[in-house]
């Protein structure tokens, strides 16, 4: 009998050492699932800001392109006007030999 109860003291010392490594084991899986849960959070951070800062440069691009593409217009209108003003009859005639071409090209057969 006094095998039995050393046995039994033992088995009981034993279960309640693993009880306490399960509840460190707990623990440190919970520990592990809170760092991942911040990690996932500051990398969908990081990839939102990286979004944002990527629009932004790509409407400033876009602006740049239309103020561009305004000022290009803009110098051609003049320089077709100041063409008009110095020689109006090519204009005219010119004028005239587009729209003869497009009612040519667009005209029903």
């Amino acid at each position: 009998m006094a095998k039995s109860g050393a046995a039994d003291k033992s088995t009981r010392e034993d279960v309640h050492e693993l009880i306490e490594q399960i509840g460190t084991l707990k623990s440190d899986v919970a520990a592990i699932a809170k760092t991942l849960a911040e990690l996932g959070t500051h990398s969908k951070e990081a990839a939102q800001a990286k979004f944002t800062n990527s629009v932004a440069q790509l409407q400033e691009r876009g602006a740049e392109g239309v103020e561009a593409a305004r000022a290009g217009a803009h110098e051609l209108g003049n320089q077709a006007a100041e063409a008009v003003r110095r020689q109006p009859a090519t204009a005219v005639g010119l004028a005239v030999g587009v729209g003869f071409l497009l009612g040519f090209l667009t005209g029903r057969k």
